[in-house]
Formats: structure tokens, sequence, C-alpha cells
């Protein structure tokens, strides 16, 4: 009885923890364009700590394995196996799942790197952008809005704050 406990108890803790590890690694562009700060640094921070814990999850699943080879079920390999996929689909998965797929296609894109700055602009079909603008020690910057193309003008309309200085991001 005390086995099937700790069974459960280990399946639910390993789905938890690759869950959360695969949400976050997925919807990566999401939590990079929309929170900043604290909820930003520790969402990120939260990714090498769970592959890290997945990763001695799967080492201490293959020893406990090797120790009750005479009693091996399905229910007990199984925390075991989710790491392993976990782990071989972050590592070698030629397909892997993005959010930002889920955004319209990319019509056409500028890019401007400095020596400490960089800053990448994509111009979607649906008519909105998104300019990110990543930095020394740190600066990550996103900038969204919508617009339009007469001849060869492009016009710009950012949503949220004002700019006070278009050569501030430039």
């Amino acid at each position: 009885m005390q086995q099937t406990t700790k069974t459960k108890r280990s399946l639910i803790l390993t789905t938890i923890i690759c869950s959360v590890y695969l949400v976050l690694t997925i919807f990566y562009h999401h939590i990079d364009k929309y929170f900043s700060g604290i909820v930003y640094w520790g969402l990120t921070a939260l990714i090498p700590v769970t592959f890290v814990t997945i990763f001695v999850f799967e080492i201490k699943g293959i020893i406990e394995i090797i120790r009750n080879q005479k009693n091996l079920s399905l229910k007990f390999c199984l925390p075991t196996i989710i790491c392993s996929i976990t782990i071989l689909y972050t590592l070698f998965s030629p397909y892997k799942l993005d959010s930002e797929k889920l955004e319209s296609e990319v019509e056409f894109s500028a890019c401007y790197e400095g020596t400490q700055n960089q800053a990448y602009i994509l111009f979607r079909k649906d008519k909105t952008f998104e300019l990110h603008w990543t930095g020394a020690f740190g600066y990550n910057e996103w900038r969204t809005g919508k617009w339009q193309r007469a001849g060869n003008v492009l016009t710009l309309k950012y949503d949220g704050k004002k700019l006070n200085n278009l050569a501030k991001l430039f």
C-alpha cells in the first residue's frame, strides 16, 4: 500500500513538473512579450530549474528501475517514461510547439544590430507588428501596434504607451 501511494505521488509530481516545463517553453514567446519585471525573470528562471529537476527525476527513476527489476510494472515506470519523453522532446524533436505560431504569419521583417543592442520588427499579414528591442545588461522591450503600407511608406500606429521620441527606438 505504501509503495502504491509513493508511486502515485511520484507520478503526480513528475506530471506537474513536466507539464509546467512544457507550458513555459511552448509559451516563452508570449511570456517574453507580455510579462516584465519579477514575473518575467521568475518564469524564465523556472525553465532551467524544472529542466534540471526533470533530469534528476530521470536519473533517480532509472536507478529505481534497476534496483527493482523483479517487481516492475507500468505504473512504477511511468514517471521515468514521462521524464524521458519530455527530455527527448526538448532535445531532439524537430516538431517543437511554439506559441508564436498562433500569431499571424510574418509578411516581412527588418532588423537593426548594434554593438550592444539589437531590434527586430515583424510585420504580420493581419496588419499588426511587433518590435522586440534587446540590449546589454538584460534590456528587453516590446512594442506592438498596427501598420499600413501606401506605396513605399509604412505608417505605424503603436499600442499602449505613447512614445515621446521615436529616435529612442533606433
